[in-house]
């Protein structure tokens, strides 16, 4: 029967509890399941998911038992009817007009035959009861189908996958397979290898078999539920020995603070008289030293009044006195060498031992259970940082410490691919584990985290989405905030300056995309920089524009060797360097726009150019060129020296692979940002060629991307010039 479109709001019948959500999700993508299959282990999910799964690991996504998958692969898994039924039913219940299967006026249906699987209206529910071969067929109503009682008469027909148009009718017992009444004709013709017999009577001796042994597990259920009762009398009586642990150990250590308050107080007696003995001999001391300072002070001051006032007669009546007073001054020795006074109080190695483990015990915990350690990720998209925080466990459900040992986490990616992780998992004061994550690609990663060697069963298996824009600026027109085919881009401050292509002017708006001014230029508008004072170079035409802040036209100069200038940037000494596309080439001008240097000649050899199109500068001055068709970016010194290669060609996101990169930018971390022509994403890879993460963008599809400029609080911009409009993502 082919499946139920949904369209309408939930039945009130009182039976949504029998298709929850939850049990009609598959626990590896979180939707409602689509062809569920089920594991050896009984657990069912998604074909598409554990075709996904098996690629990494051969174990079932939930309780990771190990899978011997059929030479079919997934496919060959038997698939879950029942699940397939209740989806049915599920949106059975939350339709209101579905239309008849078998005529094309979308009328409304009314009843399902069972045998044939279709949905019938009225009118085509009397021509096929008409037909002789529907005579025996079993009809129901849709008060029926939603009626529990009824609807277990309702099951999907399954149909051969060799002929199409025929019922699984047949069990071939040594193939254990459904074959058709075609199949027993020829490839399960009876015979030696074969034993075709009708599903019914086959099925009627394995539901005898199966109800056997499903009544021998119900001693299974007994024993398990002894179990639980024991556990829980364990529980009770743990929980109380609890209180007189705790009792016991706050009476044992009032014991203890009583006699260290005593000795305590010996101690600061003590500290007392030491105390006061050391003072009066400093006070000594500081008296003898003011006495000797007071001598020299009035032996010195007698001198200086009979040098500065005495006549010539004055002071040859007592030089002879002075000069005896001053030699005795001299040889005066200062009987005082500092030495550390401070009182210290030193703890002996007995009485450290009273706040240690000998002393006061300690109070064990169970070791960590990986089987209940909980692993939880916040939300997960590519190039953003998110945060894994595992939980370790013990056996009673509390958070435990792990005695010093790290989780270990894994990270594999969508194409079996380890993940790296730069920084190590950090400490929680409630003994969780914090371990930083940037995901650098969208799809399916697996998380395997590890704890003393153990696998932590509550590992996730997530889908990373894609990075979508946070903010789309313009669309397709000629007024303000409109754009025709924008190319380059440049943030200053906190501005966003557009070079707007095809409508020859240049646009200016605050970062949140309100827009604040509009200047025209002389042609197609392309490359766009800001230098240090605010001014705005642009290249237009075969020109290179300089404008003021406000949009005032400074000067405009050109070259005899330009062919299409095109990409445009500001170094850090205030030199222009530009890009000719055409020329293959990179030209320098001072801050006068005269050429210090050419760099660069046509060719795919290293330092060659093969339609450069755009150019940033770093921090430390390198020039870093977009190389569209050699499918890399160069960075020179500012003598044109090679510095460094990024990239080759690759449609496929796999390390170092770029496909026609145009625009350029640096971020804070020296990381280069491009943006790909026909990948129609944004690469970001450190200057040793090593991808950082990708901007796929899926939600909202860049379409041939120019420009690229980034911000210092972690956004990038990008010129969707197929689109007409700049768009804004969340980065790093």
């Amino acid at each position: 029967m082919d499946t139920l479109t949904e369209d309408g709001s939930m039945s009130e019948d009182g039976s949504e509890q029998e298709f929850d959500q939850e049990f009609l999700t598959c626990p590896v993508c979180n939707k409602l399941f689509c062809e569920p299959k089920i594991l050896p282990c009984l657990h069912t999910f998604c074909k598409t998911c554990l075709e996904k799964w098996m690629k990494q690991k051969v174990s079932c996504p939930f309780c990771r038992t190990k899978v011997t998958l059929p030479s079919e692969g997934v496919s060959g898994l038997p698939t879950n009817f029942n699940i397939n039924k209740l989806l049915d039913f599920r949106k059975l219940q939350k339709s209101k007009n579905l239309p008849c299967q078998l005529c094309e006026t979308h009328v409304k249906a009314s009843s399902m035959c069972v045998d044939c699987g279709k949905l019938l209206c009225d009118t085509c529910l009397k021509l096929h009861n008409k037909l002789p071969l529907a005579k025996d067929h079993d009809i129901l109503s849709f008060e029926e189908l939603r009626s529990k009682e009824r609807r277990s008469r309702y099951h999907r027909k399954l149909y051969c996958r060799d002929h199409p148009d025929q019922v699984l009718a047949f069990y071939c017992d040594p193939c254990e397979r459904l074959v058709c009444r075609d199949c027993t004709i020829v490839l399960h013709r009876p015979g030696p290898d074969h034993d075709p017999r009708e599903v019914g009577k086959v099925a009627l001796g394995r539901r005898e078999a199966l109800n056997t042994l499903l009544k021998d597990t119900d001693g299974l259920l007994e024993k398990l539920d002894e179990a639980k009762k024991a556990i829980d009398h364990d529980m009770m009586q743990f929980h109380e020995s609890r209180q007189v642990v705790e009792r016991a150990i706050f009476n044992y250590a009032e014991e203890l603070k009583i006699r260290i308050d005593a000795k305590a107080m010996e101690l600061v007696s003590e500290l007392d008289e030491r105390w006061e003995r050391e003072e009066s001999v400093i006070t000594r001391q500081k008296g003898a030293l003011e006495k000797m300072q007071q001598n020299v002070k009035e032996g010195r001051r007698f001198s200086e009044d009979v040098l500065s006032q005495g006549s010539d007669a004055e002071v040859l009546s007592v030089w002879h006195q002075v000069e005896e007073r001053l030699r005795q001054i001299q040889t005066l020795e200062v009987e005082y060498e500092p030495y550390d006074r401070r009182m210290m109080f030193k703890p002996s190695k007995e009485a450290s031992n009273v706040a240690n483990i000998p002393v006061i015990g300690t109070v064990e915990t169970s070791a960590v259970d990986p089987a209940i350690t909980t692993v939880m990720i916040q939300d997960y998209v590519e190039c953003l940082q998110t945060v894994i925080k595992v939980g370790p466990r013990d056996s009673s459900g509390e958070l435990c410490s792990t005695d010093g040992i790290k989780p270990r986490v894994e990270i594999t990616g969508p194409k079996g691919d380890r993940v790296h992780l730069d920084p190590e998992p950090e400490a929680n004061e409630d003994h969780t584990w914090d371990v930083v994550w940037t995901p650098s690609l969208k799809g399916l990663h697996s998380v395997n985290v590890m704890i003393g060697g153990h696998e932590a069963k509550g590992s996730p298996f997530v889908c990373v989405k894609s990075n979508d824009p946070v903010l789309t600026i313009g669309k397709k027109g000629s007024e303000d905030g409109d754009f025709d085919n924008p190319i380059g881009l440049a943030v200053y401050e906190d501005k966003l300056i557009v070079a707007d292509g095809h409508n020859e002017r240049v646009q200016v708006f605050d970062v949140n995309g309100t827009h604040l001014s509009s200047f025209p230029t002389s042609a197609f508008t392309k490359g766009v920089a800001v230098d240090k004072d605010g001014n705005i170079i642009v290249t237009a035409g075969q020109e290179v524009m300089i404008f003021t802040s406000s949009g005032q036209l400074q000067r405009t100069f050109t070259h005899g060797d330009f062919d299409i200038p095109y990409g445009v940037a500001v170094d850090g000494d205030g030199h222009i360097v530009m890009v000719d596309r055409d020329a293959h080439c990179v030209f320098l001008f001072d801050f006068n726009c005269r050429l210090i240097r050419k760099m660069g000649v046509e060719g795919n050899g290293l330092g060659c150019f093969n339609y450069p199109n755009f150019v940033t500068v770093d921090t430390e001055n390198n020039i870093i060129v977009s190389d569209l068709r050699n499918h890399r970016a160069q960075g020179f010194d500012q003598e044109g020296n090679l510095k460094f290669q990024i990239g080759h060609k690759g449609l496929d996101i796999e390390q170092g692979e770029l496909n026609f990169p145009t625009g350029i930018a640096v971020d804070a971390e020296g990381n280069v940002v491009m943006a790909e022509l026909s990948g129609n994403r944004l690469k970001v890879m450190r200057s040793d060629g090593i991808d950082v993460c990708t901007i796929s963008s899926d939600g909202d599809k860049l379409n041939k991307p120019h420009g690229v400029a980034v911000t210092e609080d972690g956004f990038v911009f990008v010129a969707d010039s197929g689109n007409h409009c700049i768009k804004k993502y969340k980065y790093l």
